[in-house]
C-alpha cells in the first residue's frame, strides 16, 4: 500500500488553495493542483464560518477555533495568527475546506460575509457561489496584501457534499434548472 509524506492531499478531504500574487484557486487531487473554474466558481458556506488562530508552516496546521466571533481565546503561541475555516463545494457537488490566516484571505472572507449577510437567500440558509474575478496587490502597514474581488454569482441550497453525476444527453434542450437544484452552478 503506498504511503505519503508532506503537505500534498492524496486522498480524504479536499482543501481549497490560493495563490493571492497569482489570483490562482485550486484544490489537489491525488496529489495534482487542480484549478478551480471561476466561469462556475465553488460555493462557499459563508453563514458557517468559523474564526480561531492558525499556525501554518511546512508539514504543520494547528487550527484552534474560538467558541465565536466575539469570544477569543488565548493566543496559543506568538505563531498563530487570526484565521477563518468555512465549508465550500465545488460546481461536481464534492466538499472542500478553505482556511487562511492571511490578511488578504482574512479580509476577503470578511467582504463576502458582509455583502451576503445583505440578501434575502443568507436568511433563507442558502450558500453562495463565488466567482473570484481578481487579486489586487496592496500596502498593508510595511507589506504587501491582496485586494480579493469577487462577485455572487447565484445562490444554492447547502450542498449535501456528494458528487453529482453528469446529467445524460438529453434530445431537446433542457429546461432552466430550478432553485431547488444544489448544483449546474
Amino acid at each position: 500500500m503506498p504511503i505519503s509524506f508532506g503537505s500534498d492531499n492524496t486522498g480524504g478531504e479536499l482543501f481549497i488553495r490560493s495563490n493571492l500574487p497569482q489570483n490562482r484557486w485550486y484544490y489537489k487531487d491525488d496529489g495534482v493542483d487542480v484549478a478551480i473554474d471561476m466561469d462556475r466558481g465553488f460555493a462557499i458556506d459563508i453563514k458557517e464560518v468559523v474564526f480561531g488562530w492558525l499556525h501554518i508552516d511546512v508539514g504543520v496546521r494547528d487550527w484552534v477555533p474560538w467558541p465565536s466571533p466575539s469570544q477569543q481565546i488565548a493566543k496559543p503561541s506568538d505563531s498563530h495568527k487570526n484565521g477563518f475555516e468555512v465549508k465550500c463545494w465545488l460546481s461536481d457537488g464534492r466538499e472542500a475546506s478553505m482556511s487562511g490566516n492571511s490578511f488578504g484571505l482574512g479580509q476577503f472572507i470578511a467582504k463576502l460575509y458582509n455583502k451576503a449577510e445583505q440578501a434575502p437567500e443568507f436568511t433563507q440558509g442558502m450558500v453562495p457561489v463565488v466567482q473570484i474575478t481578481s487579486s489586487t496587490p496592496v500596502v498593508v502597514g510595511k507589506g504587501t496584501s491582496y485586494d480579493v474581488g469577487f462577485n455572487i454569482r447565484t445562490w444554492i441550497n447547502k450542498p449535501t457534499g456528494e458528487p453529482v453525476a453528469a446529467p445524460a444527453p438529453a434530445p431537446a434542450p433542457a429546461a432552466p434548472a430550478s432553485s431547488d437544484d444544489n448544483f449546474g452552478f
